[in-house]
């Protein structure tokens, strides 16, 4: 079982990063062959609307996009996280998804996936603000919500996990009961 973690938040070491290693960890003890890539750490452009990716099914922007597309087809289980900004995923993340279109062939009644892979996804979020704030406010949620429009539609075993209250970038890290249940949900996904 090939896993792949991405780490869509510019942090490496904090908060999403942790969260995303221990969900790795979990599916690496279940026997998964896991790989961890940072999107800070690609050149991803904005989308331009040019809709080849609809016409031709390939991305017609020339940058390293095609090369995170092709670990995420290949992977059977994607760890996808990002912090909060906005109540929305990071900029790196969005790029990301809103390249993603050619994962999707577009039909009538909106996008279908191309292929099977991967079939399982767990989405990492996290953000400042303690609970019940970080859902009355629509931080999380704004998070969750914008992760699972496209990687829901992948017809994928959807599993999330989230911290509130990482108000200290430097200092906040996801307690050990929450490490814990990231770890047994890659275990058992």
């Amino acid at each position: 079982m090939r896993c792949l973690g991405i780490l869509a938040g510019p942090r490496k070491g904090h908060a999403t990063d942790k969260l995303i290693d221990t969900v790795l960890e979990g599916l690496k003890e279940r026997g998964g062959e896991v790989e961890k890539i940072s999107l800070y750490d690609y050149n991803i452009k904005p989308c331009t609307g040019c809709c080849a990716c609809h016409k031709t099914g390939k991305c017609a922007i020339n940058d390293d996009y095609h090369i995170v597309r092709d670990k995420v087809e290949d992977a059977d289980v994607v760890v996808f996280g990002s912090p909060a900004y906005w109540c929305n995923v990071t900029s790196e993340a969005k790029k990301f998804m809103d390249r993603s279109g050619v994962l999707f062939e577009m039909k009538t009644m909106g996008p279908k996936r191309t292929k099977d892979k991967p079939s399982k996804v767990v989405l990492v979020a996290t953000c400042g603000a303690p609970f019940p704030l970080s859902h009355m406010m629509g931080i999380i949620p704004g998070v969750m919500r914008a992760m699972k429009e496209m990687f829901c539609r992948m017809n994928a075993k959807v599993r999330t996990i989230y911290a509130a209250g990482m108000m200290d970038p430097d200092n906040s890290l996801p307690s050990k009961r929450l490490m814990d249940k990231a770890r047994e949900l890659g275990r058992n996904i």
